[in-house]
This record gives C-alpha cells, sequence and structure tokens, in this order.
C-alpha cells in the first residue's frame, strides 16, 4: 500500500519564502505610495497647472495613489492577521521591512521638510518650493503610518525590536554632524574672510541655511536618542551602530582631516603667501570636520563610559578604536617610507617629496596618539580580552604585505623587461609598494609576537583559571516586564556574579520613574537576599519577589 507524503524541506522553504515576498512586495507599495502622494501633493500645491504639470506627471501621481493605496492596504491587512501569532522568522522579516520603509521614508521626509524650511532663507538656493513641499508631506505620511504600526502593541516587532528606533537614530546623527560641518564651515569663511561675505548676501544665507538644518537635525536626533530611549537600548545591534557611526566614523574623520592640517603646518617649502592660500581654499572645511568629529566622537565617548553598556561592548570599542588608530598609524608609516625613497630618486620633485612626508608625518603622530590611548600596548592586558583582534590584525595586515610583496615583484619584472628608454630608476618604481611592505610587515610582526606571548601566558595559566572558574556560580535573577524597558536592566546584566533574563510581557514601557524605581527596589532585595529570584515589574514602579530554588 503506497502512501504519499508532503516533501518537508518544500513546505519549509515555502513557509520561508512566502513571508519574504509578502514584506518585500509591501515595501515596494509602500514606496510606490510615497512617490505617488508626493507627485500628487506637487500637482495640487501647483494648482494643476497645465505649465508646471504635465500629463504624464498627473497621470503617474493618481495611478501611483490610486492603485498603490488599496493594494497596499489589503497586503498589510493579510500581513497583520499573521503578526497576531508570528513565527521567530516572521517577526524578523517584518522587523526588517518596517525598519527598512522607516529609514528610507524618515530620511527623504525629513530631508526635504528641512530643504523646505531652508527655502524660506535662500529660496534662490533651494528652488521651486512646491515638489519640496510635495515630498516632504507625502513621504512624511508613509513614514508616519509606518512609526505607528512600529510602536502600536499588536504589530511592534518582537524579534530586533529596537532596529527601527536604532536607524532612525544613527541617521539623524550623520545629519547632525554633517550640518554641523557646513554651519561650521560657512561661519569660518566668513571669519576668514570677512570682506567676501559680509559684503553681500550669499556668506550669510549658506550659513542660515546651514543652522537651519543644524536645528532640524539635532531636534530629530533628540526625539530618538532622548524620547524614544535609543540611549538606554542595549542590543548587539545597536552596539555595533553606537561603535562604528558613533565612535569609528569620526574618530577616522578626525584623524584624516586633522593629519592634512597638521601636515600644512609641518615645516616645507612654501612661502607665508602660498601657505595662507592653501589654508584660505581648504582650511575652513578641514576645521569644521575636525570639530564636528570631536564632538560626535567625545559624546559617545561618555556615552559608553556612563555605566550604560556592559564591560565587554566598552572593551571591544576601545580595540576599535585601537585598531583604527593602528591602521591610520601603518598608513602613515607607509607614506613616511615612500617619501624618503622618493627623495632619493631623481625624478621627483622636493615639493612632492616634502608634501608626501609631511601628510604621512601627519598620520603617523594622529595615528600613533590614538593608538596608545585605546591599545596600551605598555599596559598589561587579559589574553583572552584581545585575542580575537590580534588574530584579525595580523590577518588583514599579513594580506595586505602578501599583496605589496606580489605588486613589488611585479614592478621589478616591469621595469628590467621594459623598454630601455625609461626615465625613472628602479628605486622610484618601487618604492610605493616597498613602504606598504615595511608598515604592513612591520605591523603583521608586531601582532604576531603579541599574539604568541598572550598564547604562552594563558597556556600557563590554564589550569589556575579552569579552578577558579569552576567555583563561581552565578547567581540567576529573571525579571518580568515590558519589552520596551528591557534597557534598564543593562545595570544588573553589567554584575559579573548575576545571570540576568529578562522575560517580555505585554503592555507600554515604563516610565523613568517607575524604572528607578524598580531598579532600586531590585537592587535593595538582592542585597538582602542571597538565592535565585523572580521579579515582576509592574508600571507605578512595585516589584513583586518570588525566590526560586
Amino acid at each position: 500500500m503506497a502512501t504519499t507524503t508532503a516533501p518537508a524541506p518544500l513546505s519549509r522553504s515555502g513557509s520561508v519564502l512566502r513571508p519574504v515576498i509578502l514584506h518585500g512586495l509591501l515595501f515596494i507599495l509602500l514606496m510606490v505610495v510615497a512617490t505617488g502622494l508626493a507627485a500628487l501633493l506637487t500637482a495640487v500645491f501647483d494648482g494643476f497647472d497645465a505649465q508646471q504639470v504635465s500629463t504624464e506627471h498627473l497621470a503617474m501621481a493618481w495611478a501611483f495613489s490610486l492603485v498603490g493605496i488599496p493594494l497596499a492596504w489589503l497586503l498589510w491587512r493579510s500581513i497583520r492577521k499573521r503578526l497576531a501569532h508570528p513565527t521567530a522568522f516572521d517577526s524578523a522579516i517584518w522587523s526588517l521591512q518596517a525598519s527598512a520603509a522607516y529609514l528610507a521614508t524618515l530620511a527623504a521626509s525629513s530631508c526635504a521638510a528641512l530643504a523646505v524650511l531652508s527655502g524660506l532663507v535662500a529660496p534662490s538656493i533651494q528652488g521651486a518650493w512646491q515638489p519640496t513641499l510635495g515630498t516632504a508631506v507625502g513621504w512624511g505620511a508613509v513614514c508616519a503610518w509606518q512609526h505607528r504600526q512600529i510602536v502600536a502593541a499588536r504589530t511592534a516587532p518582537r524579534q530586533f525590536a529596537h532596529l527601527a528606533a536604532a536607524v532612525g537614530n544613527y541617521f539623524s546623527m550623520v545629519l547632525v554632524a554633517l550640518s554641523l560641518v557646513a554651519t561650521l564651515k560657512a561661519a569660518l569663511e566668513i571669519l576668514v574672510r570677512p570682506d567676501n561675505t559680509l559684503a553681500g548676501p550669499t556668506g550669510m544665507r549658506h550659513l542660515l541655511v546651514a543652522v537651519i538644518w543644524l536645528a532640524g537635525a539635532t531636534a530629530l536626533w533628540f526625539w530618538h536618542w532622548k524620547l524614544r530611549r535609543v540611549q538606554k537600548m542595549s542590543d548587539p545591534f545597536n552596539d555595533i551602530l553606537l561603535i562604528a557611526l558613533g565612535l569609528a566614523a569620526p574618530a577616522l574623520a578626525l584623524l584624516l582631516s586633522g593629519a592634512t592640517l597638521l601636515s600644512w603646518v609641518w615645516p616645507q617649502a612654501w612661502t607665508s603667501q602660498e601657505r595662507a592660500e592653501l589654508f584660505l581654499a581648504g582650511g575652513p572645511e578641514l576645521l569644521a570636520i575636525v570639530v564636528a568629529a570631536a564632538v560626535i566622537w567625545i559624546y559617545h565617548q561618555l556615552q559608553l563610559r556612563s555605566g550604560l553598556r556592559s564591560t565587554s561592548i566598552v572593551n571591544a570599542a576601545r580595540l576599535v578604536l585601537g585598531g583604527l588608530g593602528l591602521a591610520v598609524l601603518a598608513t602613515g608609516l607607509g607614506m613616511v617610507v615612500n617619501a624618503l625613497f622618493a627623495a632619493i630618486a631623481a625624478s621627483v620633485t622636493v615639493e612632492y617629496s616634502a608634501g608626501l612626508l609631511g601628510h604621512g608625518l601627519g598620520l603617523l603622530i594622529l595615528g600613533a596618539a590614538v593608538w596608545l590611548a585605546y591599545f596600551k600596548p605598555f599596559k598589561p592586558s587579559p589574553a583572552d580580552s584581545r585575542g580575537v583582534y590580534l588574530v584579525l590584525f595580523f590577518g588583514a595586515s599579513s594580506v595586505v604585505a602578501l599583496i605589496s610583496m606580489l605588486v613589488l615583484g611585479y614592478r621589478i619584472f616591469e621595469y628590467y623587461l621594459g623598454s630601455e628608454a625609461r626615465l625613472d630608476s628602479l628605486l622610484d618604481t618601487v618604492r610605493a609598494p616597498l613602504g606598504w611592505l615595511v608598515a604592513t610587515a612591520a605591523v603583521a610582526g608586531y601582532h604576531f609576537v603579541l599574539w604568541r606571548a598572550d598564547k604562552q601566558s594563558k597556556a600557563e595559566a590554564s589550569g589556575v583559571s579552569a579552578v577558579d572558574h569552576s567555583s563561581v556560580t552565578r547567581r540567576a535573577v529573571i525579571i518580568v516586564g515590558p519589552a520596551a524597558s528591557e534597557p534598564m536592566a543593562a545595570q544588573l546584566v553589567a554584575r559579573p556574579e548575576l545571570s540576568v533574563t529578562w522575560v517580555a510581557s505585554a503592555g507600554p514601557a515604563l516610565d523613568d520613574r517607575a524604572e528607578v524605581s524598580v531598579l532600586a527596589r531590585i537592587e535593595e532585595y538582592l542585597d538582602c537576599e542571597s538565592g535565585p529570584l523572580l521579579a515582576i515589574a509592574n508600571d507605578d514602579g512595585t516589584v513583586q519577589f518570588t525566590d526560586l530554588a
């Protein structure tokens, strides 16, 4: 008797592909609806004037709006039914789609709204206001609807619950940084060239436009960082964004811009007039980048040390910044070696070798300062805290050294096998890859020696550490509270003697006063009792405790 059964892999792949397709279609429809609404509102603001609004533009606006909105609504109703009892994969896909749609609509609507406001100060710079205002209102409406679904208790994502708020926050932070650079640049240009800016409207208008963008971007960032509590969120993705965009990106911008400024200050074959012209041409922009990057970097560094992040995240950020400083240091070292070889070569001008040497020294000095401050090579460090870092940097520098060797060999063979009528020397041909090879070989050798020393010390202490770790028993603490209030437990999670588990409950997030009260009561109970416990947080700040066996 033959029996037929449905193949499990096929049904499993269908259950995976269906939410991906549905949410992908919903994302596309939301973009179509936002585009249609923006185009339709632009036509409305133009008064449906045939000279301003073409037939093709109006037909696209009506089609995208009248067809896209019903289709998006029907598809959303189908998806919302699945979100009532979602699987982990469904919730993850919904969170990714909602975050992507929120970021796209937030970026378009916020930039358009700030352009409309700045157009009130400088209309000739911004151009026609109707398309910009239509984009702000149309995309803003879709953004507001998307945000409402994200924060609603029924449809809020359960997987990656803080993803949308995190991406919105760091987009706002990038917008703040760019606006701050534009504001400082305009202000510095007015200071260094008062005769060209204050005499006419150009300089002041640019400054006012930049200030409007800075104020709007700061308000948007404050709304995400403080009111949506991204500041207190501690999850892997948010921590990665904090390290990458809040610390590493501004640090890199500061180091590169600062190295360029330092190369101009360095004694070179320039006259005072040439140095002044060079600074007037690019100095305000570089100074603005340095100041803006320093503000963003220092603020997030203080946030990292405020106790809201665990010790592992602080160590990871320290190693990332140390690695960034080392990369800049190695780049500067390679440029210095290249410049020294260029000074010997006969076919290279003195100005080129001096400029290359000055820029390389700037990178070398600033990179070394950051590396010494964060990596602390002369301070003993546990082997476990930097093992992955050493392996990664040794591997990366080894790959770069290998590529440099291949390029070096290629240039040597090219020199001897090429035409005899060559104007440059062999040293001038190989100086660039030779500089990279010297720098990366030094970095790879240093990290290999350090890794071997850490490995040996770890092997020597393995017996003692095994006994120590086996005798430590972590105390179990289970906290039941709203999912949005989970970041308040970061201080408890950071305590090594506790094993904290957060169980999300339904309901709105606790306010700041209730969070402080709940955390204080839990810590007070932990000091009085010694066993594992279950803590249920209430909306009024009270806590129900149950001792566990």
